[in-house]
């Protein structure tokens, strides 16, 4: 019997048109609090649209993104404190600054929220946790997957309800990815809900309790991964009967 989880987050009659010919329209999504999601698709078929929705970069045409009951783009600052973003792409990043000026920049930020000594202990255990020990490096100057580990601490350090994360394996070696995965879990267990945008469909069936899979802008599937696993064999199967199928 599964137990009971409490709706954290809901996508309703989400419309964005990202050129004349590709739109992004997810009639309705829930999102479970302490739950782990994937986000699969082909290249160019909207993950990382959704995921920057999800997060607040994209403005909607039409539709909502709802946290806690918080519309995220009307609250937008409450709902900001309450996500964490991983994204797959460094250019956010300051690349200038070294890794502790990048790290006490966000430090700042979040102390109108939280003690900045415990925001200070979170980035030193977070860079512990993924053996990240470049702090006096420019940014720009890192490697992919330094830069990785960089935005991984800066997705989790104030403690988000929610970490939405886009590809999170690319650019981490093997040791790096079994940490994060494992950093991750730990979250989860203790009620943070996961959104991971991925085409690594052998790690979403692993790590993922649901599955939502998108096809040119559009959802095709929204179902439990042991579902799918049971009627296709693995996702994998599931993923290419789905995409052969939807016209």
């Amino acid at each position: 019997m599964r137990q009971r989880r409490e709706i954290v987050m809901t996508v309703d009659e989400l419309r964005i048109r990202r050129s004349n010919t590709f739109q992004l329209h997810v009639p309705f999504l829930r999102f479970m609090a302490g739950g782990s999601v994937c986000i699969v698709g082909a290249n160019g078929s909207g993950k990382t649209t959704l995921v920057e929705t999800l997060v607040g970069l994209i403005i909607p045409r039409e539709g909502s993104v709802r946290v806690s009951g918080l519309n995220a783009h009307d609250e937008e600052v409450s709902v900001k404190r309450a996500v964490g973003y991983i994204p797959d792409d460094d250019a956010w990043l300051i690349a200038e600054l070294t890794a502790a000026e990048f790290f006490d920049l966000l430090v700042s930020v979040h102390a109108q929220h939280t003690s900045k000594r415990l925001l200070e202990k979170r980035v030193k255990e977070l860079a512990n946790e993924l053996l990240f020990e470049s702090f006096h490096s420019q940014l720009g100057s890192l490697s992919h997957g330094n830069k990785k580990k960089v935005q991984i601490i800066a997705g989790l350090l104030h403690e988000p309800n929610f970490v939405v994360v886009d590809e999170l394996r690319n650019g981490l070696d093997p040791i790096a990815i079994a940490r994060a995965e494992a950093l991750l879990r730990r979250k989860q267990i203790g009620g943070t809900s996961i959104i991971a945008a991925t085409h690594d469909l052998w790690w979403a069936e692993r790590f993922a309790e649901e599955i939502i899979m998108i096809r040119r802008g559009h959802v095709i599937l929204n179902d439990y991964t042991r579902e799918i696993v049971a009627k296709s064999g693995s996702l994998e199967a599931r993923f290419m009967e789905v995409y052969d199928n939807v016209a």
